[in-house]
């Protein structure tokens, strides 16, 4: 059958109005709503990405900051150690007194920080002093014990040794971690202080 001699079926097609999809307004608003969805995606996407960098961002600093704070607490008990064992050292005490009293540094929290992703986010001035007073204290123990270094040259160098880091590097470490602090608790993170 043979459809343009069916009048049914060219009736039908010739009712169909086209005018609307010839029309500039309908392809216009096609087109704006085409953009507008795209554009409500893209804004909807940037917004997601800027509160997951944010989100990041803070719980990296969080995470910082209890590590400042445990290594400031590990540092300050060294070093209150290392202070006495200095003033034992003064005395000139026998060898058998020393190797008594030899103190143990204390590395659990410097150890695990290697550990750690957001352990050089901690400024290296911090990292590199503490190595250093880590090494130079474990070496002046050795020597003194040995006797390769009198007690009093001993003494002097760790008693040196243990103010540089009580009256420098841990102040400036406590003042890093008190900012962090501070930032977090500008942006809504409460977390709680250094110890005293």
């Amino acid at each position: 059958m043979d459809k343009g001699n069916n009048p049914k079926i060219t009736t039908a097609f010739k009712t169909v109005d086209n005018k609307e999809l010839k029309s500039t307004g309908f392809w216009l608003n096609q087109l704006f709503l085409v953009f507008s969805t795209i554009f409500g995606v893209y804004l909807a996407a940037q917004s997601g990405l800027e509160q997951a960098l944010k989100f990041d961002s803070f719980s990296k600093m969080e995470d910082n900051y209890y590590l400042r704070t445990s290594l400031y607490d590990e540092v300050k008990d060294n070093a209150e150690h290392l202070k006495k064992f200095a003033n034992l050292l003064a005395k000139s005490p026998p060898k058998s007194e020393l190797e008594y009293n030899k103190p143990t540094i204390e590395k659990y929290i410097w150890q695990t920080m290697q550990y750690s992703p957001t352990t050089l986010e901690t400024p290296s001035e911090f990292l590199t002093e503490i190595r250093r007073f880590y090494s130079k204290s474990q070496f002046i123990i050795d020597a003194a014990i040995s006797r390769k270094m009198s007690a009093k040259n001993a003494s002097e160098q760790l008693s040196e040794a243990v103010d540089i880091i009580n009256n420098k590097t841990l102040p400036n470490l406590k003042s890093s971690a008190l900012k962090l602090q501070s930032e977090l608790s500008k942006n809504g993170i409460q977390i709680s202080s250094l110890k005293e």
